[in-house]
């Protein structure tokens, strides 16, 4: 599907990119099999994976206490600035900390979002 979609999408000139979901909260370790999916995807594709389920996944082991989920098992206010800051890394490939956009939410938990997201963007593109 990845690779009819992406065609379709091009035909049309638009460049597909694909968000790497979260695992659910209740299986952290899904992430693995999903990341790996997405990776071959986009590999084969040629196209932007934007890491935001690694994202996810490295904030909840560093900083367990930001709670990314909200109960109906979307993004939190925090899961969705997250996933904005990898998408912002990915695509301009500059680091998001210093963004001033609030999402009212407290500075030092925004910085904390940002740096997961950066870090996670390095460690993504230039581990491979």
């Amino acid at each position: 599907y990845v690779e009819k979609h992406a065609q379709t999408l091009r035909h049309q000139k638009i460049e597909p990119v694909l968000m790497m979901t979260w695992a659910y909260k209740s299986q952290p370790s899904m992430i693995e099999a999903v990341s790996r999916e997405y990776t071959i995807a986009g590999n084969e594709n040629k196209l932007l994976i934007i890491p935001a389920g690694l994202a996810f996944s490295k904030s909840i082991q560093t900083h367990p206490e930001i709670d990314l989920y909200a109960d109906d098992k979307h993004p939190s206010r925090e899961g969705t600035y997250l996933a904005a800051a990898t998408i912002y890394a990915s695509i301009f490939q500059i680091s998001p900390v210093g963004n001033t956009y609030k999402f009212d939410i407290k500075p030092e938990v925004r910085k904390k979002l940002q740096v997961i997201a950066w870090e996670t963007y390095l460690e993504y593109y230039h581990k491979k």
